[in-house]
């Protein structure tokens, strides 16, 4: 399993001179952090005149259990949060305005949901393959805890999500042009790579079976 790729990053900000300005991005930003109960901080790897590939990182004050508790249920410690996902799609609705309100066509390349004691790194695979899914994955990730923390007694420090068996990798250019009806959406629910202190190298999950396995796999980058 490769290590991640930690290239400098941009930052593209929401307020600055009026030319330099993308119009709605600080709308964008102010939603996520409204809808999900973070920090969010944006960052650019690819820019171009017409498109933008955003790489965000959003930062929660609590452990992963309760946070995906919250996001996943709308409930902390056994507490009715009273949240309401009312279209089922936050970061769509979120990044279509934000489209919408721009000149330029943004999509999300990666997403690192940072809780105070792991992260979770989650890759695109298809256009608006992030958006599209995240509501489900986090669902996915809430009901997998118990079987990737190996039954409650080791928490991963890291999670990536997904990687890929080399012999059926695809490479950018045919994940980015595929409709996303015609990639199997078992992709994010399939292996995810853990890092535990406790081991030097990766450990690969099958969420399907819901054990860990051993194979050498790739991260998608």
């Amino acid at each position: 399993m490769s290590s991640k790729n930690n290239k400098p990053r941009k930052k593209i900000l929401a307020f600055g001179s009026e030319e330099n300005k993308i119009l709605g991005l600080d709308a964008f930003m102010l939603k996520i952090e409204k809808d999900f109960f973070c920090n969010v901080s944006i960052v650019s790897e690819d820019t171009s005149v017409t498109k933008n590939d955003l790489v965000l990182d959003i930062n929660f004050n609590f452990n992963i259990k309760q946070g995906l508790s919250i996001l996943a249920e709308g409930k902390l410690e056994g507490h009715d949060l009273m949240l309401k996902n009312e279209d089922g799609h936050f970061f769509f609705t979120a990044l279509e305005k934000l489209r919408n309100a721009s000149r330029n066509t943004f999509d999300i390349k990666e997403l690192n949901l940072i809780f105070e004691d792991c992260t979770i790194i989650i890759y695109r695979i298809f256009e608006n393959s992030i958006p599209l899914e995240i509501d489900k994955l986090i669902l996915e990730l809430h009901k997998n805890y118990i079987y990737y923390t190996k039954g409650l007694s080791q928490l991963p420090y890291e999670i990536h999500i997904p990687v890929l068996e080399k012999s059926n990798f695809l490479n950018k250019k045919t994940l980015l042009n595929c409709n996303a009806k015609e990639i199997d959406q078992k992709n994010y629910n399939g292996f995810w790579g853990l890092y535990f202190d406790s081991i030097v190298d990766s450990e690969i999950y099958d969420s399907q079976s819901k054990e860990i396995i051993y194979g050498k796999l790739t991260m998608l980058e």
